[in-house]
């Protein structure tokens, strides 16, 4: 399985404003500017992700994005959810499932593999993340 480029910046990009949060709203400029990323594909993304209840938009001058819960309770599961839809690993995984050999032995192998990786990646918080990395250079505010 491979994560898309889209999940991948939403994790990234949420991650910098988790880093920045309580100094009020960046961005999606500064966001972009503080990791490299590239705003015209982060402007969607946040759209989806403010749909999930994971960033608020603020509107007006000095607007930008704050985070809308507190970032020990998102996973990046979640985020990854948020812009890709259900992490599903194989056939097998879907429901209802898309393959017809329902006795196939290897079945168990992935809904095992499919329970473990949404465990693992539930299991991590964007406030882990935060902790565990260098700080984004602080982002120019305007």
């Amino acid at each position: 399985m491979r994560l898309s480029p889209a999940a991948e910046l939403a994790v990234r990009g949420v991650i910098v404003l988790a880093q920045h949060r309580g100094e009020g709203p960046l961005s999606l400029k500064a966001i972009c500017e503080a990791r490299g990323l590239p705003k015209q594909y982060l402007v969607k993304l946040f759209a989806m992700l403010a749909k999930a209840d994971i960033v608020t938009a603020v509107r007006g001058k000095g607007g930008g994005f704050v985070m809308a819960r507190d970032p020990a309770d998102i996973s990046i599961l979640e985020i990854i959810e948020a812009v890709e839809g259900p992490v599903i690993l194989n056939f097998c995984q879907h429901t209802p499932p898309r393959c017809r050999h329902e006795q196939c032995r290897l079945r168990a192998v992935w809904a095992d593999l499919q329970q473990t990786f949404r465990r693992k990646l539930g299991a991590v918080s964007v406030a882990d993340c935060v902790a565990a990395g260098p700080a984004s250079p602080q982002p120019r505010r305007k």
